[in-house]
């Protein structure tokens, strides 16, 4: 199956050797003219006879299958736009931009129903498990932390974008309650947000704050017992507690969670990566398989935006 790559980015060297373990031949990769970092890519992966000297428009010309789209976010609404009109299947990574006006302009692309997001964590063993736990409970109570090394809203999109995704994979849509932002006077970006949320199920607590030493996580509470997935690349199951009484050394008593069963995502290829090409392979031969529509990946978005103030959406500049 012949696929076009458009991307030179560090992520690729772990979209390619996924996709190339799912069927797909890479025919013709580039981003910009005559990019350097397209060709040491097209190098590095023994894809010299595939690279385009003429960057993605060329990709978009030849004779292929199905396209990637791996770029700068502030370009893939711009590109895909393009290569929309080709009526083939498009893999487009996450998130699908910044700005939601651009985005919703093609909504009403004819071919719009041709577009897979790579939100790779719904493809996780750990996601479905806790995908599983959710379904079958009677509702609770869920935490969300969501850090980041760097301050900005820009990181906040790219980070968030992932574990909202999961969120809403997991119990579905909610509402916003309530929300509070902390934003830097010197920089003029955001810091922190905290917001209160709930379903019909689920009361929901998201903290998202910058410069801190913590890990992302989602936990649920429910049925008596917690579901965790802390990073999100572990599943642990807690089911009651073991008491300790006090001791010289540790003078207080302690009540430690028990751990019913836990487990570790594979990480042969990037977590999520296999299982995603293996269903992007189906989609592009029969459009049934598990995915993110662009649909589904814009109201994401929207939730991220709304998380911080909705109003700054289109306004705000986003630097390379």
């Amino acid at each position: 199956m012949k696929i076009g790559y458009i991307g030179s980015s560090q992520i690729s060297d772990f979209h390619i050797p996924a996709l190339q373990n799912n069927g797909f031949k890479i025919s013709a990769i580039g981003t910009t003219q005559n990019s350097p970092r397209s060709r040491e890519l097209a190098l590095k992966h023994n894809l010299e006879n595939s690279y385009c000297l003429g960057g993605w428009n060329e990709v978009i010309n030849k004779d292929l299958d199905s396209f990637v789209i791996c770029v700068d976010v502030n370009y893939t609404s711009k590109i895909l736009e393009k290569v929309l009109d080709k009526g083939k299947p498009i893999f487009v990574e996450k998130p699908i931009g910044y700005k939601i006006k651009p985005l919703e302009a093609l909504q009403n692309h004819p071919n719009i129903n041709n577009v897979f997001v790579g939100y790779n964590r719904r493809f996780y063993k750990t996601a479905k498990e806790l995908k599983k736990f959710c379904d079958l409970s009677e509702g609770g109570t869920i935490s969300i932390n969501i850090p980041d090394s760097i301050t900005g809203i820009k990181h906040f999109i790219s980070n968030a974008c992932h574990i909202i995704d999961l969120l809403r994979f997991c119990i579905g849509d909610f509402k916003i309650l309530k929300k509070v932002n902390k934003f830097s006077k010197e920089k003029d970006d955001i810091v922190s947000t905290s917001a209160l949320c709930s379903n019909e199920k689920w009361n929901i607590l998201i903290n998202a704050h910058s410069l801190i030493p913590s890990n992302f996580s989602i936990t649920v509470n429910s049925n008596r017992n917690v579901a965790e997935l802390k990073p999100i690349e572990k599943f642990c199951l807690y089911e009651g507690l073991t008491i300790k009484e006090p001791t010289k050394e540790e003078p207080i008593r302690r009540f430690i969670p028990n751990i019913k069963y836990s487990f570790v995502e594979n990480s042969f290829f990037k977590p999520g990566f296999d299982l995603m090409y293996k269903n992007f392979n189906n989609f592009v031969n029969n459009k049934t398989c598990d995915y993110c529509s662009f649909s589904d990946a814009l109201v994401t978005l929207k939730y991220c935006w709304n998380l911080i103030e909705s109003d700054l959406a289109e306004n705000f500049t986003f630097s390379n």
